[in-house]
């Protein structure tokens, strides 16, 4: 009996021992560093084996293709971590679009307690993982809830396997080692990535929402870290020292020891297909090559055009514009009708993914239809191509301009204040035409409004002097944000332009040709003014 009682004691005292030793190596594993641990024999700046797959946000169903493909079988494990956002289960838009890419093994881990993603139980998924998927929400959340655990260590092993992890918005945050967007403080734990790229902070969103700059920032009290932003439906794909791009936008790179960096020139670009050397901070490959016959009057050096004029529409020229934020066959035939001549050179200006390419190349189709002999299409994502003298080249025998309706903060990121600005105001000087339907439309205004303005793309081509173009629909919503920036710019004539109203804008007047009136808002909202079809206004 005593010999058993003893038994028990040591086999209980056996077990008191090893789980403290549990707890202590739990707790340990909070406090020791894991991401030092781990990258400190690196020779490399991302992981020496596996792949980082950062996606700026807004994921393509290309993206998540993408990303199947750096798996390499549909069957293979995949952890899934829902824990920066709000949506937790398989109703998650990221889990589902996993779904859609053909991902048939997908295990979720989520939790907010640091201490259980400490345990095996809650990390066990990720010792047999092939890869790994963080999806998009606040990142500050995912550092809280995994850095210096056994989930964050698990996933560098996985990454020594040979495995992939991806993550989008706050899933590529959290991938630096310093963490872009924490808790406001700016030192400290909460600014502390997981580290899979050594010495980096990592900005998503970063065009679309107008960030250019906000990696730059950190950089100047963190000098060594190399900075870098993604935009949306892009990503910046990593193994080794290697980064390449891939996806519908661009890359902003940051290097304070590059000799041109300065407050004019912060950031560089790469652009799909696009590598660079993370450790050299050198451009590998270029896709297409870099123009070499640059415009120099464009950016900080732009000289507005509109300053002599005395007139809020052009004194020489005139615009067509469409409310329609589709191809529209009318609208198109108005525009084509309105030239002398079926040999008049049109020029189709576009931006945008290949989607938007190919969509906007209806508009050339659709022209030669109706008769047009010469139409060109000018497309690029890339701002310093729009200076190329060779590129913008077509637009000096243009006798008329198309302004697709591309997504508006990407006609400003790429074309404003750029030679092709600039020849846009040429082609009226010589009495052309400029047109353009739904965002495409509103861009011919000083003033953008809706999206663009939300994330501070506030200039547009200014075509038409002090004036804002809405293309949004009328609601309480709408003519409050119209006032808001009405008292702040009080010189701004606001014109609301629906989706079956069309404008001609010659020197001082508006003529409405579509189906629908327009309404001008000239002082407050609460004198409108209702111009009719076949009605002039004059400003």
């Amino acid at each position: 009996m005593y010999k058993s009682r003893k038994g028990y004691r040591v086999q209980n005292l056996s077990w008191i021992i090893i789980l403290g030793l549990v707890s202590f190596l739990s707790a340990h594993a909070q406090t020791r560093d894991v991401q030092a641990q781990y990258t400190k024999n690196w020779k490399t700046v991302g992981p020496p084996k596996g792949t980082l797959m950062i996606i700026g946000g807004a994921a393509s169903s290309d993206n998540y293709s993408y990303f199947m493909d750096l798996v390499g079988d549909p069957d293979a494990s995949i952890v899934f971590v829902p824990t920066a956002g709000s949506v937790f289960d398989e109703t998650n838009s990221a889990y589902t679009a996993l779904l859609k890419a053909g991902a048939r093994n997908i295990t979720i881990i989520h939790t907010k307690d640091p201490a259980e993603a400490n345990t095996e139980a809650f990390a066990g998924p990720l010792q047999q993982a092939k890869a790994v998927f963080i999806a998009g929400g606040f990142q500050s959340r995912l550092a809280a809830a995994y850095r210096n655990t056994l989930t964050h260590q698990w996933m560098f092993e996985l990454l020594e396997r040979g495995g992939v992890i991806a993550g989008s918005s706050a899933g590529a945050s959290i991938q630096g080692s310093y963490l872009y967007g924490g808790v406001p403080g700016g030192v400290g734990p909460q600014y502390v990535g997981l580290g899979f790229v050594r010495q980096s902070a990592i900005g998503q969103h970063y065009i679309r929402r107008n960030r250019m700059g906000s990696v730059a920032r950190i950089l100047k009290t963190h000098p060594e870290l190399f900075g870098f932003g993604v935009d949306e439906a892009t990503a910046a794909v990593v193994h080794g020292d290697t980064l390449e791009v891939v996806g519908e936008g661009k890359v902003a790179l940051y290097d304070p020891t590059r000799p041109d960096y300065a407050e004019d020139r912060l950031q560089e670009y790469l652009f799909p297909g696009d590598k660079y050397n993370m450790a050299t901070r050198k451009i590998t490959h270029r896709a297409e090559p870099t123009p070499q016959d640059l415009w120099t009057g464009g950016g900080k050096n732009w000289k507005d055009p509109t300053a002599t004029w005395k007139t809020v529409g052009p004194p020489r020229g005139k615009l067509l514009l469409y409310g329609s934020a589709e191809v529209n066959r009318d609208a198109l035939s108005h525009f084509r009708k309105a030239l002398r001549s079926p040999k008049d050179l049109i020029v189709v200006l576009s931006t945008g993914n290949d989607d938007r390419r190919r969509e906007n190349q209806r508009v050339v189709e659709e022209l030669q239809k109706m008769g047009a002999q010469q139409v060109t299409l000018l497309h690029t994502i890339n701002g310093e191509k729009a200076n190329s003298r060779a590129f913008a080249r077509a637009l000096d025998d243009a006798k008329a301009v198309w302004i697709c309706d591309s997504p508006g903060w990407q006609l400003a990121d790429v074309y404003l204040h750029t030679l092709v600005h600039k020849k846009l105001f040429d082609v009226l000087q010589r009495k052309g035409i400029v047109g353009g339907s739904g965002a495409g439309a509103a861009m011919m205004a000083s003033r953008l409004f809706g999206e663009p303005e939300k994330y501070g793309w506030h200039t547009g081509f200014g075509l038409i002097d002090k004036t804002m173009i809405v293309t949004a629909s009328q609601n309480a919503k709408t003519l409050a944000a119209i006032e808001k920036i009405r008292k702040e710019n009080p010189v701004l004539q606001h014109v609301i332009l629906v989706e079956k109203s069309a404008l001609i804008v010659e020197k001082k007047q508006i003529k409405v040709i579509g189906i629908d009136a327009i309404k001008i808002y000239k002082d407050n909202l609460k004198k409108t003014i209702v111009v009719s079809p076949g009605e002039r206004y004059k400003f």
